[in-house]
């Protein structure tokens, strides 16, 4: 079984995601915030796992000077 995942932005952008486990989806939703800028927003929904809620960045994007 195949789980899939709903990315919607706050501007309306909604991408899906299919993973093949709900391990993968747990890693996905704890390390994707680690991968978006702080100030950044994502929806994200799994229907076959009731799995809904907002993602919120956590990466401070360094300064390279």
């Amino acid at each position: 079984m195949t789980y899939t995942l709903k990315l919607e932005t706050f501007n309306g952008s909604v991408k899906t995601i299919s993973l093949p486990s709900k391990g993968a989806v747990a890693q996905f939703i704890s390390t994707y915030p680690t991968q978006l800028p702080v100030g950044v927003s994502v929806r994200v929904a799994c229907d076959s796992l009731g799995i809904s809620g907002t993602m919120r960045g956590t990466l401070i994007p360094s300064n390279s000077n």
